[in-house]
């Protein structure tokens, strides 16, 4: 087993108390930034609501849309076949 010297022990202990320190520091700015991650995805998920509420709102609109756009390739395919006949 290796033994460390006492200058080795030492240097450690202020390592680890350096990182510690700085944890500590930090503590508040994490926090802040977790209140600030919170409050972005509380308004991203409010734009996402609104746009789904949009979209449900358009359903009706669209699928009127894409059902003349719809018969209308039906009409030119009819038209089409009728003139090889």
């Amino acid at each position: 087993m290796e033994t460390k010297s006492r200058y080795e022990v030492m240097a450690g202990l202020e390592a680890k108390k350096r990182d510690l320190i700085s944890e500590r520091d930090n503590l508040e700015q994490r926090h802040l930034a977790m209140k600030r991650e919170i409050k972005e995805l509380r308004r991203r998920l409010e734009d996402s609501e609104e746009d789904a509420k949009e979209f449900e709102a358009n359903i009706p609109k669209r699928t009127e849309t894409l059902n003349e756009l719809i018969k209308s390739i039906d009409d030119s395919l009819s038209k089409l076949i009728a003139q090889r006949n």
